[in-house]
C-alpha cells in the first residue's frame, strides 16, 4: 500500500470538492469557502462543491443558490431553486419551481452560459440529462419517462414491484446510454436496459435472492452499487463480494473478481464496507474491522487495476467509536491523486498527503486555514 500521512484536521465542514481541494465550513455563526487557495466569508455555508469542466460550481441549501467561479472569481449566480445534476453533464443545472397554489414542483434545465431553459415548458419530473435525451421520473408514483425537448412525453416505463411490500421499487440512478440502451439501477438492487425508442425493458438483472424465480430476471452474486463509465460504456458493480464489469452495450459481464482471492489481507479483511465511490480507476469506501462493533471507523481507496488496497486508515480510532456514533464515518470518501479527504460525522474534514511529499504534522484548524489568503465576500 501507498502511505499517506493525516497533514490537517478542518472541523465544521460542509462541502468538499476533492479535484480542486476546494472546501466549505462554519465558525462562529459564518460561512467560509475556501476555494482556489483563497478564503471566501460568506453569509451561509455551502453545501456542496464540484468541478464542471475548468469551472467550480457552489451549491447553498437554503435558497438553491448556485454560485460559478473561475479559479476563485465569482462569475454568475443562479438566485433561484436550482440543484446539481446526479452525474456531470456538462454546463446545465436543474431548475425547480412549486405552484404557490398547490406547491407541486415542476423542472426544467437550464443552460448555465445565458440560464435559458432547455425544454420549452416546466414538467413535473424530476429530470435527468443523459447525452442529449431528457429523462423525467415521478417519484411518488415510481415512473420514468424519455421527454422531448418540447416536454412532451415519449414514453413510460413503470418500476417493478417490490418483493415484500408489493409497493413499486424505486428508481436509484439514471446509468447512461449506450447502443439504444438506457441502463438504470433501483434501490432494490436491480439493473434494468430499457430499449431509448420504446421504453421496453431488454436486459435486467438482479442482486436479489427475492428475484431467483423471476424468469425475466437474471441474478447476479454482488451486485450493489453501480457506476457507469461513460468512455468505455461500462458499468462498473461493486460490492462487499467484489467486482464485476459488465459491457453496456451488449450486457455482457466482461471482467470480473471476488476480494477474498484477489486481495484477502487488503480489502478482503473488512468485516463489511459501505459508502462506495467510483473516482477514475479506483473506488473509495468507509468499513469496519472484523470483530469491531463500534461502527465504521475504516476508510480506503482501493486500485481497480492492480486489484489491490492501495490505502486504508483508522480514521475515527476505537476508543472514541465507543464513546458515540457521531465520531463514525458515513459519508464517501474523496481520492484525488495525491491527496486524499475524509469527512467524518462531527463534520471534521481529515486531509491526508502521500508521505513521501510530507514534512510537516497534523496542523490545527487555525494553523490549516492561517497559509489562505483571507478575503472578504458576503453573498
Amino acid at each position: 500500500m501507498i502511505a499517506y500521512k493525516e497533514i490537517a484536521q478542518i472541523k465544521n465542514v460542509r462541502g468538499v470538492n476533492p479535484i480542486t481541494g476546494d472546501y466549505s465550513y462554519e465558525e462562529n455563526g459564518r460561512g467560509y469557502l475556501c476555494i482556489d487557495g483563497v478564503l471566501l466569508e460568506k453569509e451561509e455555508t455551502a453545501s456542496k462543491i464540484i468541478s464542471v469542466g475548468e469551472y467550480v460550481y457552489v451549491w447553498y441549501n437554503r435558497y438553491g443558490t448556485i454560485e460559478i467561479y473561475s479559479g476563485h472569481t465569482l462569475l454568475k449566480i443562479f438566485q433561484r431553486e436550482v440543484y446539481f445534476f446526479d452525474r456531470n453533464v456538462g454546463p446545465y443545472i436543474r431548475y425547480q419551481v412549486r405552484d404557490p397554489k398547490t406547491f407541486e414542483a415542476s423542472e426544467n434545465i437550464l443552460s448555465v452560459s445565458d440560464g435559458q431553459p432547455l425544454l420549452a415548458q416546466n414538467v413535473p419530473y424530476r429530470l435527468y440529462k443523459v447525452g442529449e435525451e431528457i429523462i423525467g421520473y415521478k417519484i411518488l408514483e415510481c415512473k420514468l419517462s424519455r421527454l422531448n425537448y418540447s416536454g412532451e412525453v415519449l414514453w413510460t416505463f413503470d418500476f417493478p414491484l417490490c418483493p415484500r411490500s408489493g409497493e413499486p421499487d424505486d428508481l436509484d440512478k439514471v446509468l447512461g446510454i449506450a447502443q439504444g440502451l438506457l441502463w438504470i439501477c433501483t434501490r432494490w438492487y436491480r439493473l434494468i436496459a430499457l430499449d431509448l425508442e420504446t421504453g421496453k425493458p431488454v436486459h435486467q438483472f438482479s442482486g436479489g435472492w427475492f428475484d431467483e424465480d423471476h424468469s425475466n430476471y437474471i441474478v447476479l452474486d454482488g451486485l450493489g452499487w453501480c457506476f457507469f463509465r461513460e468512455a468505455e460504456k461500462t458499468i462498473v458493480l461493486i460490492s462487499n463480494l467484489g467486482v464485476q464489469i459488465l459491457d453496456a452495450a451488449t450486457a455482457k459481464i466482461i471482467e470480473g473478481y471476488s476480494f477474498s482471492k484477489v486481495d484477502p489481507q487488503g480489502i478482503g479483511a473488512f468485516e463489511y464496507f459501505d459508502a462506495a465511490r467510483l473516482q477514475g480507476d479506483y473506488f473509495t469506501f468507509i468499513a469496519e474491522r472484523p470483530y469491531e462493533s463500534y461502527g465504521t471507523g475504516w476508510a480506503g481507496v482501493f486500485d481497480l487495476k492492480a486489484r489491490k488496497l492501495l490505502w486504508t486508515d483508522e480514521v475515527t480510532p476505537k476508543e472514541k467509536r465507543t464513546k458515540g456514533l457521531h465520531l463514525v464515518i458515513t459519508r464517501p470518501v474523496y481520492y484525488a491523486g495525491n491527496k486524499i479527504y475524509v469527512l467524518d460525522n462531527s463534520n471534521t474534514l481529515h486531509i491526508y498527503r502521500k508521505e513521501w511529499r510530507l514534512k510537516a504534522q497534523v496542523r490545527p484548524q487555525t494553523e490549516a486555514t492561517a497559509s489562505i489568503t483571507s478575503t472578504t465576500a458576503g453573498r
